[in-house]
């Protein structure tokens, strides 16, 4: 990654830091979706450099990088964000600074904590009713997190869901691809710089 931008919240007593992240997520999502290349992947990463695990935060800033200046101007990013000018801050495109000490990795942490949605999912994948796969999930203990979130809706079902974020400190990767909501894919190194 050799570019990034900042955006900041800037949440005000009508519009809150939650309501704000959930907008903002929603643009850079579409964002990296039409940007994707041909396998469906995405070259930008997403970061949050206030990011606080422990505290179950976010922050009020995300980070957008690119591997290249050109490529960051592809994605147009003010474009996206022009509805919600009054409550963001963009800065302009700005090389990453030469000396990183860390790099890490943000994914999506999906849990298993929604017996109904896990059990249409069985139903669907192993060819059964739904009643059955509801018999075989009754027992199944629910998988919860305290993990930060942001809430998202789906693209393509208009669902609501909590998109969860662990950060894990790695090794520096030359090469990364990213999902349409910039984090790592899972089983790959998306690794992206942190200052």
């Amino acid at each position: 990654m050799q570019v990034y931008i900042d955006i900041t919240l800037l949440p005000d007593d009508d519009i809150g830091h939650h309501f704000l992240w959930e907008k903002l997520f929603r643009q850079v999502h579409i964002a990296l979706v039409d940007n994707k290349d041909a396998e469906g992947n995405s070259p930008f990463g997403i970061g949050f450099p206030e990011y606080h695990g422990e505290k179950h935060r976010l922050g009020r800033k995300l980070r957008v990088f690119a591997p290249s200046q050109s490529t960051m101007e592809t994605l147009a990013m003010p474009r996206w964000l022009e509805r919600l000018s009054d409550y963001v801050h963009i800065t302009s495109i700005r090389p990453v600074p030469e000396k990183i000490e860390e790099y890490v990795r943000f994914q999506r942490l999906q849990t298993k904590s929604n017996p109904e949605r896990l059990a249409r999912r069985a139903s669907k994948r192993q060819n059964i009713s739904l009643e059955d796969a509801l018999k075989q999930r009754a027992n199944a203990k629910s998988q919860l997190t305290k993990a930060p979130y942001i809430w998202v809706r789906s693209l393509s079902n208009e669902e609501r869901f909590r998109l969860f974020v662990t950060r894990e400190s790695v090794k520096k990767a030359e090469l990364s691809t990213f999902t349409h909501y910039g984090l790592a894919k899972k089983g790959a190194d998306g690794a992206i710089p942190h200052f």
